[in-house]
């Protein structure tokens, strides 16, 4: 069964501030022949991205901020919103088309000097700061669903004119039902530092 997203649990920025460190994973079916050549098939077409947390110690209150995480999705039961520190926003993100009035949002990877580019879906949205053109133009009448990424459009525009700016989440679980934690300075509780080694979160493909 496929995972619940929290739309309205959202990892703290305090949490990313402290440190994070994250991991773009592609599976590839790699085999080598007895003369050494070797052949490569794709698996899997899309990224699927990991982050792990407590990379450096933090404050008690921090810490508690990711425990109260790990209790209100039951231990990675469900899903929550993460706004990635290095990849979370687009300035030319392209649509395409599902109906004649409903678009997919996509963030497009371009290398610009082969012209050759990478398409990744974008299921999480944030309104804040949107804008979608068609042609240049801003569209003034549209409906964007912040939990699939996809837009509705009246007019019915052609897909190819249409570009959108805007930041977006990246739907996350843990990975392990459970969180190790350390008290590697005590003190007052204002002084206390946690380090939580491994709490990895892993992207939940939509």
């Amino acid at each position: 069964m496929a995972i619940t997203v929290y739309g309205d649990v959202v990892l703290s920025t305090s949490i990313l501030g402290v440190g994070i460190k994250g991991k773009n994973q592609r599976v590839n079916s790699r085999v080598t022949t007895d003369n050494g050549f070797e052949s490569v098939n794709v698996v899997w077409t899309q990224t699927l991205r990991e982050y792990t947390l407590g990379v450096v110690p933090m404050s008690l209150s921090t810490w508690q901020s990711v425990e109260t995480i790990h209790e209100v999705t039951e231990g990675g039961a469900y899903g929550f919103l993460l706004l990635d520190p290095h990849d979370s926003s687009t300035s030319d993100g392209v649509c395409t088309g599902l109906t004649s009035t409903t678009f997919q949002l996509y963030k497009r990877y371009l290398h610009t000097p082969s012209g050759r580019f990478k398409n990744r879906k974008i299921t999480r949205p944030i309104a804040a700061g949107f804008a979608i053109t068609n042609s240049g133009v801003t569209v003034a009448s549209y409906t964007l669903n912040v939990a699939t990424g996809v837009i509705t459009i009246p007019a019915a525009p052609t897909a190819a004119n249409l570009a959108w700016v805007g930041s977006f989440y990246v739907p996350v679980h843990f990975q392990e039902d459970s969180i190790d934690w350390d008290l590697v300075r005590s003190g007052n509780v204002s002084d206390r530092l946690i380090d939580g080694p491994s709490v990895v979160l892993k992207e939940i493909r939509e």
